[in-house]
């Protein structure tokens, strides 16, 4: 049974700090109702880039409806962050551990972050002004917290598209494209200490 826990995000108007929640586990009505909620937003926005040509988000046909599948097996797991009724961003993870690859932490056991999103309504690529800011934060601090709870020592690893490296590279390390996966995206992994500055620094 999924559970909810406060959360904090940033409105950037105010710099305030505004309360969310973050759901541990997501069905997959759930991701589906996300997907309608956010298409119309997403397709709107590529309209306007298009218009103004000027290039689309690499993820921008990731449909949350078709991963919904992968809760079939229970190998996946889909966490989410809501505020005011709409789900403000959405990670699928893997349960089954990955094998770490830097040198401090080889062959130690990660968490694997599949896809991790954001609502359209919150990308600086997509709307002039988002309404939310902080959300891919928040869900790192997820996936280590989850990562912590499985025994995998707060460990996480995830492939990064082109756009989201330099987001990445501030918290995780960049071991370079990847040979064995199929676009040769770049391998990022957080060790424990790159974890505890992290979850220091991002205190709210």
């Amino acid at each position: 049974m999924s559970a909810r826990r406060e959360c904090h995000l940033i409105d950037p108007g105010s710099a305030d700090l505004v309360k969310a929640e973050l759901v541990d586990e997501l069905s997959k009505d759930d991701l589906i109702r996300a997907h309608l909620d956010w298409a119309p937003v997403r397709l709107a926005a590529l309209q306007r880039l298009h218009e103004a040509k000027r290039p689309w988000p690499e993820h921008w046909h990731w449909d949350w409806s078709k991963k919904a599948d992968m809760l079939d097996l229970l190998a996946y797991r889909c966490m989410g962050i809501e505020r005011d009724g709409r789900m403000q961003g959405l990670m699928m993870l893997s349960t089954i551990a990955v094998k770490g690859r830097l040198r401090v932490q080889e062959g130690k056991a990660a968490l694997y972050i599949e896809f991790l999103e954001s609502a359209p309504w919150n990308l600086r690529d997509l709307v002039e002004a988002p309404q939310f800011i902080g959300v891919g934060i928040r869900l790192l601090e997820a996936a280590i917290a989850l990562s912590a709870d499985e025994g995998f020592g707060g460990r996480i690893a995830l492939h990064s598209l082109p756009q989201s490296d330099d987001f990445y590279r501030k918290y995780m390390t960049d071991l370079g494209p990847d040979s064995s996966q199929s676009q040769g995206l770049r391998y990022f992994e957080m060790s424990a200490e790159q974890m505890h500055n992290f979850l220091e620094g991002k205190k709210p």
